[in-house]
């Protein structure tokens, strides 16, 4: 029951786990737009704000040279350091590195230029304009010097703590990308482990040894041992068969000896195998096999090729097979394939007389007229079919 929960949630965490991957980064994306956005206007403001005083030392220079005095600079002074003030106030607000040394002496000038504006524009009105150029010009001189000096200063803070929060929000992105990565790369090893369980331990396949209609009955503890008389009769009857409807009851007796639930043997004829004869399969079944090329990659083809005994693992939900060839004076004419219990196909006895049936049934079955075309320089000694190695 918990796999079965598990098989149902894991594609539920997985989806859902990419999905919130990608909302995270696609929201630190927008984050670092915005970091880079308010940087952009920050030095912008900076640039505005170098810009204004500028313009104040000129008026400076501008009332100088004139030497008279000039009511209409003196304004114009007066609205520059407003904007000065106006202007420091949005970018200390915004500013991305907090209270800084920088922040706070620039906040301690546009203090002080506030000051000196309130008192100048109260001096313009009340006529005395040397006073208030005094205050606009002399007082603010040293804030204006020390004002330049911390507007570079904080340029340079925002540029790295815009590059401080970018650099931090992709590490935060990878991590996230990196760790659904990690969940997928667990999900796709945990789903190959499971199916390499639910598949034969063996590297060749079982694919054309088809399910007998019998039921899959499981490896008892006290297996019975095999009837040596009656594999004797049966090698026997083998050597005195004289026609091919004589093979079919053979191969019952086959299955009965070896407690197989299906037989099957497979000529050649080229690079092709058919099956000619079995027992344990419906009809339906048997008109379904068809030929097995001689490059298949299973355990019939395996055994054709090498001349060796095969076997193919099994589990509750799939049988065992023992595959063995039939061997020629000259080449390998076929195999005869058994269907068993789980655990039958490791049994050496079963191997061992499964091999002599093999080697009996090849001797009345050479003669098959369409004769394999694989070289002599192929065939395995009889002696390393028999011991399957």
């Amino acid at each position: 029951m918990a796999r079965r929960i598990l098989r149902i949630l894991l594609p539920t965490i997985l989806v859902t786990a990419g999905l919130g991957a990608v909302a995270w980064t696609w929201t630190l994306a927008q984050h670092v737009e915005h970091l880079e956005e308010t940087g952009r206007q920050s030095a912008s403001r900076i640039d505005r704000l170098d810009a204004v005083l500028d313009a104040v030392s000129r008026d400076e220079l501008r009332y100088v040279a004139s030497g008279q005095i000039d009511g209409e600079t003196l304004t114009s002074t007066s609205s520059r350091l407003q904007e000065i003030v106006t202007e420091s106030s949005w970018l200390l607000g915004q500013s991305l590195t907090g209270a800084t040394p920088a922040a706070g002496a620039i906040a301690s000038g546009v203090a002080s230029f506030g000051d000196v504006d309130v008192r100048a524009q109260e001096n313009l009105r009340a006529g005395l304009d040397l006073m208030a150029a005094d205050l606009l010009f002399t007082e603010t001189a040293r804030t204006r010097q020390t004002l330049r000096e911390q507007l570079r200063a904080l340029r340079g803070l925002e540029a790295q703590a815009v590059a401080d929060a970018r650099a931090l929000d992709v590490r935060q992105a990878w991590m996230a990308l990196g760790a659904v990565a990690l969940l997928f790369a667990w999900a796709l090893v945990r789903s190959n482990g499971r199916g390499s369980r639910a598949s034969a331990p063996d590297s060749v396949q079982p694919e054309p040894i088809p399910v007998a209609q019998e039921r899959q009955e499981r490896l008892s503890p006290h297996e019975p041992a095999i009837d040596l008389a009656e594999t004797a009769a049966l090698c026997t009857a083998i050597s005195c068969v004289q026609a091919a409807a004589d093979v079919q009851g053979l191969l019952a007796r086959t299955a009965t000896v070896l407690g197989a639930s299906g037989v099957v043997v497979w000529m050649a004829a080229g690079d092709e195998m058919f099956p000619v004869a079995g027992h344990g399969y419906d009809v339906k079944i048997w008109s379904q096999l068809g030929s097995i090329n001689r490059s298949a990659q299973n355990a019939t083809s395996e055994a054709w090729r090498t001349g060796t005994l095969q076997t193919v693992g099994g589990h509750s939900t799939h049988r065992a097979a023992i595959v063995t060839p039939l061997l020629g004076t000259e080449r390998c004419i076929g195999v005869l394939a058994l269907e068993v219990a789980p655990g039958r196909e490791a049994d050496r006895a079963r191997q061992a007389i499964s091999t002599v049936i093999a080697a009996q049934l090849a001797t009345v079955l050479v003669a098959w007229p369409a004769g394999s075309s694989v070289p002599l320089a192929d065939v395995v000694p009889f002696e390393r079919a028999s011991t399957g190695t």
